[in-house]
């Protein structure tokens, strides 16, 4: 369901405002590698093959019909590199994988060698930006929010649930 209900709802989305005018759509797809991913074990591989080459189809045909998609992965390896291809801008956060960076370095053509190098010690709340909208990568720092405006997603600390 974590595949085939995403799918669904993006492709009915899609059909949809193709026939509208003058107006945009931004889907946006949080943990991509668990949607768009290459492998799946637990699907038959025409339906895979079919889940891939629609969301292929919104990213690539999308944008002349004010179509964009957002995708946010922390396995930017895991998702089908036409789709990985396809994007103009990226939000790079601290990866350490060595798979992982090997993707960002092949599907980025806008960032430098010192800033790729620079991915694996980026402290959390930094990223780097680096695409079309940007003559060169730029490091940002993210201001933190207040305590009581974050959300509950914190890395558990492993002091904190030691039983003495």
């Amino acid at each position: 369901m974590r595949k085939t209900i995403p799918l669904l709802v993006s492709k009915k989305v899609y059909a949809d405002h193709k026939h509208e005018q003058g107006k945009s759509l931004t889907i946006i797809i949080d943990e991509a590698h668990n949607i768009l991913s290459t492998s799946s074990f637990r699907e038959a591989e025409s339906w895979k093959d079919y889940r891939l080459e629609t969301f292929e189809e919104i990213i690539k045909e999308g944008r002349k019909f004010g179509v964009f998609v957002t995708i946010a992965s922390q396995r930017p390896n895991d998702i089908s590199p036409t789709i990985t291809s396809q994007a103009h801008n990226y939000f790079i956060h601290r990866l350490i994988n060595q798979k992982d960076l090997s993707t960002i370095s092949s599907a980025v053509s806008y960032i430098d060698k010192l800033t790729e190098a620079s991915i694996p010690t980026l402290p959390t709340g930094t990223c780097i930006f680096s695409g079309l909208a940007s003559p060169m990568p730029l490091k940002l720092v993210i201001d933190r929010l207040d305590d009581d405006l974050q959300p509950q997603s914190q890395t558990i600390r492993y002091s904190d649930i030691l039983v003495n």
